[in-house]
């Protein structure tokens, strides 16, 4: 049994090492060219995104509180990544809580029990979770965007807030399908929000 949980173990780091070298790295993954595809009707600007179904919802930042970034006299645009630094820090902290919590589980338990499967089972998603997010932030990042940060939650929703003064639909739409593509979602679950 001891054998199990160090064999755990060792794929849990490797997959942690392989999520920071491909962040630190710029998470250079594989990605179509979503412009250059030819039957791509949803890359088409003059395609009304009301009548695409289950396309994804597009908020425009900066009206709602909830998305407001400190703007008063003095700020410039560096609080932005600012903002978007200090969100993935607290999503980061928020995260590695989770995974330590869901460590100590694991370790701690009998590998029979089920309690400490589902701890595993727990803990790989959060992992997973993590890497999805960064390679999603780092594929818009690479499509020209400032920056990018993705929340995914346990209920396969998915909220992206990039760093734009107003999103096309032509790139709610090239996000939302680096989304579907790497989160495996449905498109009516992402939401697709602009902080300028």
């Amino acid at each position: 049994m001891q054998r199990k949980q160090i064999i755990v173990l060792g794929l849990v780091l490797v997959i942690i090492a392989v999520g920071i070298l491909q962040y630190n790295s710029g998470g250079v993954g594989e990605s179509g060219n979503f412009m250059d595809s030819e039957n791509m009707d949803i890359a088409d600007a003059s395609a009304d995104p009301e009548e695409i179904p289950g396309a994804a919802v597009y908020v425009k930042g900066g009206e709602d509180p909830e998305q407001a970034v400190n703007t008063s006299a003095g700020a410039d645009s560096d609080a932005y990544t600012g903002y978007f630094a200090e969100a993935r820090l607290e999503r980061d902290k928020a995260r590695s809580r989770q995974k330590e919590e869901l460590k100590q589980l694991v370790e701690n338990g009998d590998t029979t029990n089920p309690a400490t499967l589902q701890a595993q089972e727990k803990l790989m998603e959060v992992i997973n979770r993590c890497e999805t997010e960064n390679t999603i932030e780092s594929l818009i990042r690479q499509r020209g965007f400032d920056d990018a940060l993705v929340y995914m939650s346990d209920t396969d929703y998915i909220d992206v807030i990039v760093k734009a003064s107003s999103l096309t639909d032509q790139q709610v739409a090239i996000i939302s399908d680096i989304v579907v593509r790497h989160a495996q979602v449905p498109m009516e679950n992402i939401t697709v929000k602009n902080v300028n």
